[in-house]
């Protein structure tokens, strides 16, 4: 492309043209960069701040950075209520359950609730796994609830192989002659 520069531009000027020039031809893929599931790794972080989520740790997973940015969505639209505490906290990758005042056997304090999250396959639960848990819970619930508890249940799958073995047969015992 030919410069717009007058004759008269200084040097500054004509390095200024010639960068900007180059603008053109570097790939700028937008669409990739705003969609939680494309994004590139490094860029996570500011995705999240450009979706307003709550609550973040460089801790999580790629995965669970992922799902977390594309259920923002959703827990922003319905913030405060049972549906989007369920999303936000299923979105961290753990299946959870909230358990409401009303619903405990016995029934425990009004406005209060606790969780049950089930790890499928994790040899241990960590401290930033519990810190999450509440972190996402206290960021995302109504401001009269408030959380009492939150317990861990350890759940894995293992194969069990048997087998028999059943045989009929006669017995031969064979002896040596001595010479």
């Amino acid at each position: 492309m030919s410069s717009l520069l007058p004759p008269n531009s200084t040097s500054t000027e004509h390095a200024l043209d010639d960068a900007t020039a180059r603008l053109g031809s570097v790939a700028s893929p937008l669409r990739d960069l705003w969609n939680p599931h494309t994004c590139p790794e490094p860029f996570l972080p500011w995705l999240a701040w450009a979706y307003s989520v709550d609550t973040w740790s460089d801790a999580w997973s790629t995965e669970q950075k992922r799902q977390v940015l594309a259920a923002s969505y959703s827990v922003h639209r319905s913030k405060g209520t049972r549906y989007a505490l369920q999303q936000a906290l299923n979105s961290l990758g753990y299946s959870v359950e909230v358990i409401e005042w009303f619903e405990d056997a016995p029934k425990a304090e009004p406005y209060t609730f606790r969780l049950v999250a089930t790890i499928n396959q994790t040899p241990m639960a960590s401290l930033s796994l519990y810190r999450s848990l509440i972190d996402v819970a206290n960021a995302t619930k109504n401001v009269r609830s408030h959380l009492t508890s939150v317990a861990l249940e350890g759940n894995s799958q293992a194969y069990l192989y048997v087998g028999a073995l059943f045989t009929v047969g006669e017995t031969i015992t064979l002896a040596a002659e001595a010479p």
